[in-house]
């Protein structure tokens, strides 16, 4: 067991498991300052500091030390229980509750059970304290950390869904023969016969074939160059995202998202025009 900043004993096993990379310290990847407030402030104050923030909890700072955590829960759990005690004119030390505290070094996976049983952990580094964790920027983070992941899924089945609307049945098997067949059979490979069995490669390649691209271009545009051009950045993006070989950029993130939409609007199209024939 560990002691936390306010004297609580933690189960540390349980916030430094066997994951070195996903740390709480990359939550907040910048040098920040949390903003902190004097024991014999009063509650009506910190309410303000905390509106005008945003702010749901406020750290209580005495010679440099943390004593304790003002916040909305605390304050509600004291209006419940002494409805008879006006709060807003209490100092925030009568209001306070006590947080456990993590350091910037602790493993992230491991401070998601303690936030499940607290709406907020203190935060400490060597300078201090750092921030005060909530579910939020835990949620923010592993957000950022997925999205790539989830673009990449929603491109592929995007693709998939264009090739399903303009090479139903048999023109599937005969654009498969044109484009990527001659590739697996020279692996020694079975050649696949159904979407669901191919890559992000096989889908690019099937589109931007000479030979299947006519029954393409009507719902992709009159530019293979373009569409290939598309397609070949995000394989480089996907590429690095998939063997973890570094950060993806702002813009390649937009260049995702921008593709992303982009082809979501295309297998839209492509289905309703589909759906359209298929009524006549």
């Amino acid at each position: 067991m560990g002691y936390n900043r306010l004297g609580k004993t933690l189960p540390m096993d349980a916030i430094r498991d066997s994951d070195p990379f996903q740390k709480v310290g990359n939550l907040f990847p910048d040098e920040i300052e949390a903003l902190s407030i004097a024991p014999q402030s009063l509650v009506r104050e910190a309410l303000r500091i905390m509106l005008e923030r945003r702010y749901s909890q406020l750290p209580i700072v005495e010679n440099e030390k943390v004593i304790g955590v003002f916040s909305f829960w605390s304050l509600a759990r004291v209006m419940v229980t002494t409805p008879e005690v006006s709060v807003h004119d209490l100092p925030v030390e009568d209001v306070m509750e006590h947080l456990p505290s993590v350091t910037v070094q602790d493993s992230l996976h491991g401070v998601l059970s303690l936030l499940e049983r607290h709406e907020a952990l203190l935060v400490a580094s060597q300078h201090g304290l750092q921030a005060i964790a909530t579910p939020m920027d835990v949620l923010k983070y592993f957000y950022g950390l997925a999205r790539p992941f989830v673009l990449l899924g929603e491109i592929e089945l995007s693709l998939r869904s264009v090739i399903q609307s303009c090479a139903p049945g048999e023109q599937l098997g005969q654009c498969i023969e044109r484009s990527i067949a001659q590739k697996y059979r020279a692996d020694r490979r079975p050649v696949p016969s159904s979407l669901a069995d191919m890559t992000f490669e096989d889908y690019r390649s099937i589109i931007t074939s000479s030979d299947n691209w006519p029954l393409f271009e009507g719902t992709l545009g009159r530019s293979k160059e373009l569409i290939k051009s598309k397609l070949e950045k995000i394989r480089n993006i996907r590429n690095g995202v998939f063997h973890f070989r570094k950060d993806i950029s702002v813009m390649e993130h937009e260049n995702l998202a921008a593709t992303r939409d982009w082809l979501l609007d295309k297998a839209r199209r492509a289905e309703s025009a589909k759906g359209a024939s298929n009524d006549r």
